[in-house]
This record gives structure tokens, sequence and C-alpha cells, in this order.
């Protein structure tokens, strides 16, 4: 089976967009990233929502022990001013370089091994230059499921 059958269509981010409006597109289409593109509409990187809150929200002595940490520590809580001030920043400033990308023609098992060799849950269709959409590990799951139903 080919990646076109999991795509899910998105839009891009682009200079100057916002954090929050980014990561609302996430949320809304289910996707753990979006492609950045540059003024001339070419893919140059990737907005990750998990590198937006490791940046912003998660420190790393925290990351260390997370599993010492009580399920109840309020000291450790972002009050809503941290996240407003966020989502109101734009995404320039934390974009990855790194976009893994495939033509919407590739096997569903070459998706899935750049997404192990990339350590990502997420790969962008890109075919003759064009961004057509994303393909996660849950979407291609989803469309082989479909498929042998």
């Amino acid at each position: 089976m080919r990646i076109a059958k999991g795509l899910i269509e998105t839009p891009v981010t682009r200079p100057g967009m916002l954090i929050g409006e980014a990561l609302r597109i996430c949320v809304e289409r289910g996707v753990p990233g979006l492609p950045f593109v540059d003024q001339s509409g070419k893919v140059t990187g990737r907005f990750s929502v998990r590198h937006a809150f490791l940046l912003s929200s998660i420190s790393s002595d925290m990351i260390k022990g997370a599993h010492l940490i009580g399920h109840d520590a309020l000291c450790l809580s972002h009050g809503q001013d941290h996240y407003a001030e966020l989502f109101s920043l734009t995404i320039d400033q934390i974009i990855l370089a790194d976009a893994a990308c495939l033509p919407s023609n590739a096997l569903v098992e070459k998706g899935m091994a750049l997404m192990e060799k990339f350590n990502s849950s997420y790969l962008f269709v890109i075919d003759d230059g064009n961004y057509r959409g994303v393909v996660t590990r849950l979407s291609l799951t989803r469309a082989l499921l479909e498929e042998h139903a």
C-alpha cells in the first residue's frame, strides 16, 4: 500500500506565524508537526509540538527527574501567563532545520522505516516540490487496518 492512503492534509507554517496558531492546527488535524516554508514556498524545516514545549515549558532537570515528581506537584505548574506569552510568540526561533519527506507513491513500509530512522512519528509528503500533507504512524496504521478489515 502507498502512503497516500494515510495522508492528512494540513496547511504549512510560515515566518511570523504565532506558536498558538501552529499548535491549534496540529491539534485540529491530529498531527505532531507541520512543515515550515520560506518566502518562496519551499519546505525548509518543521514546527514540532514536542519541540515547542521542550524549549518553553520543560526543563532538563524536570525531564531527568520526571519519575520522581509527584502527580500533585503544583509548584512545577506554569501559570496561564506563561502559556499566553508562549502562544503569542512567533514560530521563527523554534523551527527545526530537519524535515523528513517522501513522495505519496512511497510504500507504507518505507514510510515506517524512515520514521524509525529519524526517530519521528510523522513525515511530510511532497510530490514534485509540492507539499501534499503529513503521514503519521497512526494514519498509516489506520489505513492498513481499513484496507485489511
